[in-house]
């Protein structure tokens, strides 16, 4: 989607709310199926109904794609229903100028503003799993730090450098830092991660850092039943998806001859530490060349690849639901594998090029070709019925296949070299017929 389509498709649709009744008081509630409303205290207020509120989404849809990701949505939003009353003027405030210099003032001012350069912001966000020795810790574009008094001082000072920076009174600006200190010191104590993103809003700037944030957790999370005791079921996760929880249930016979009462521990049992991970084993897994490919701006069509089979390897990792945790690992499989131009003859091409990768001779190749077919077989049951069980060595064998296959291109010549998806694509031809 370009800027410019939909900037005309917003000039089209500003037109012909022009020609209509949008107040309001002006339309027929019973008549309506489908409805926005929006306005602003000096500028009034619009309804739009049916037809023009499809054409409000798309214009939405159409401006947000277009801009990706350096405002976000709602930002974008604000600023297109400030260009439709402008252009309208309900409350009559710009009646010297004609409707059409009005609409196009406004159609241009949006389109500077969301040409707008973005700027950097530094985002600090919470993290919950991760053992505060060993920190601060940077891994890609993200340092994880301890939340001492000392850090938690420097981000208020930080924050009232910006309140004195305000048009607003003493007075104001005092009440602000002793509200927004307040906040800042319950954040003591926490285990935190910062990073640095390009973003034109603030909104923005938070979903964007989240997002890295969540990619770094989810690599962190793959490695964390390879490089850690898997007793303990560390894992790292944002607040609010995970508490540790301790279950009781009660299970009776039918005949009442027999009661079972277990009592586990639901959720990770310990945090992560980083600091426990050496030097040595740390390059043998390949976790210096992902930190290495997080911290990149531009990556690699191999490297995006790697990323999202982490990404979706690491989930699988740490989840507790057996059939979930199947289906992610056999995506992961096929990221790796397949990528995402690759669709033809998936379940045949999935087998072969899991076996290239995870067998080392001929006979271990043929078992795994059939081992991965049986597995896709299951993962089609899994999606299609939605109640099959899985056992603990089916889940135990996905998972071996996906990471070995993960840390083998990860890891190994002549997969770092690779750039191109076709490098890997070539090589499984080249593979497939030694």
């Amino acid at each position: 989607m370009s800027l410019t389509a939909g900037l005309d498709r917003l000039r089209d649709l500003i037109n012909r709310i022009s020609k209509e009744s949008f107040g309001p008081d002006l339309v027929d509630v019973d008549e309506l199926t489908d409805f926005v409303l929006f306005g602003q205290k000096d500028e009034g207020w619009v309804l739009l109904s049916n037809d023009e509120a499809l054409g409000y989404r798309q214009c939405l849809n159409e401006l947000s794609s277009s801009i990706e990701d350096r405002y976000s949505r709602k930002a974008v939003e604000q600023l297109m229903q400030t260009a439709i009353l402008k252009a309208l003027d309900i409350k009559k405030q710009r009646t010297k100028i004609p409707f059409e210099k009005r609409l196009e003032s406004a159609i241009k001012e949006l389109q500077n503003t969301l040409k707008a350069k973005p700027t950097t912001w530094t985002v600090h966000l919470r993290v919950e799993g991760l053992a505060p020795a060993g920190l601060p810790k940077k891994f890609g574009k993200v340092e994880f730090y301890f939340a001492d008094e000392a850090r938690i001082k420097q981000l208020i000072q930080d924050i009232n450098t910006v309140i004195d920076l305000g048009a607003n009174n003493p007075e104001v600006k005092k009440d602000v830092k002793s509200l927004t200190g307040q906040k800042l010191k319950s954040l003591t104590g926490a285990t935190m991660a910062s990073l640095k993103v390009s973003a034109c809003d603030p909104e923005a700037a938070w979903s964007r850092a989240r997002r890295e944030l969540r990619l770094t957790i989810d690599v962190l999370n793959f490695y964390s039943d390879i490089l850690f005791d898997l007793k303990h079921h560390v894992q790292i996760y944002l607040p609010g998806e995970l508490q540790p929880v301790k279950d009781l249930s009660v299970i009776f016979k039918s005949d009442m001859h027999s009661v079972s009462l277990p009592y586990k521990t639901i959720g990770p049992l310990s945090e992560m530490s980083l600091n426990e991970i050496t030097s040595e084993r740390a390059k043998q897994v390949g976790l210096f060349r992902v930190s290495g490919i997080l911290k990149k701006n531009q990556r690699t069509e191999v490297e995006e690849r790697i990323l999202s089979a982490l990404q979706w390897a690491g989930r699988a990792t740490v989840n507790t639901r057996a059939e979930e945790a199947f289906l992610q690992y056999a995506i992961a499989l096929e990221c790796i594998t397949l990528g995402r131009k690759d669709h033809a003859e998936l379940r045949y091409r999935l087998a072969m090029r899991t076996a290239l990768l995870a067998g080392n001779t001929l006979n271990v190749r043929k078992l795994v070709k059939k081992e991965v077919a049986d597995l896709y077989n299951i993962r089609s049951k899994i999606v299609h019925t939605g109640h099959y069980e899985v056992t603990n060595s089916e889940l135990s064998l996905i998972r071996y296949l996906a990471k070995k296959c993960i840390l083998r291109v990860l890891t190994e010549e002549p997969f770092i070299s690779m750039v191109k998806e076709g490098d890997l694509k070539t090589w499984f031809e080249e593979a497939s017929l030694s």
